[in-house]
């Protein structure tokens, strides 16, 4: 995902924390793409210490994406696991963020993706499968109010 017009400028807290929320929430309403493009808007501009945890944010929403409106399986899988390695220093939690349940959440989303059958992209089978795996697609949970 490539956000071509994003400022260089750092980010005032106010600012990142509004950004981060409206991306959280589109994430969690299963907008996945335009959480991405907001999760990395924040990765560029955000304080170093928000920067890693943009940037696996915006790795989830990208699967997530991929997943859900490519078929993308492997890719998804690929990135889930890029996202969970950046996570893991970040736990338990990070900018208001829940990592260690998201984490969980991730890890079992991963396994559920896994046993799907590599060749399976089309047909009733294949639909049932993507609409059961968007309702147990993780969720971020904030640690504070948004």
């Amino acid at each position: 995902m490539c956000h071509s017009e994003h400022s260089e400028e750092p980010m005032t807290d106010d600012s990142q924390s509004a950004t981060i929320d409206k991306a959280i929430a589109a994430f969690n309403r299963s907008e996945f793409f335009e959480a991405a493009e907001m999760f990395e808007v924040v990765s560029h501009t955000a304080r170093d210490d928000l920067k890693d945890l943009a940037g696996a944010l915006n790795r989830i929403a990208a699967a997530m994406h991929l997943r859900f409106e490519r078929g993308g399986r492997q890719s998804s899988i690929n990135l889930l696991s890029q996202a969970m390695l950046a996570l893991d220093d970040l736990k338990p939690a990070r900018g208001g963020i829940d990592v260690e349940r998201l984490c969980m959440e991730l890890a079992a989303y991963i396994e559920e993706m896994r046993a799907s059958p590599r060749t399976e992209r089309d047909g009733l089978k294949h639909r049932a499968r993507i609409f059961l795996e968007r309702r147990r697609a993780p969720k971020i949970n904030l640690k504070r109010s948004i």
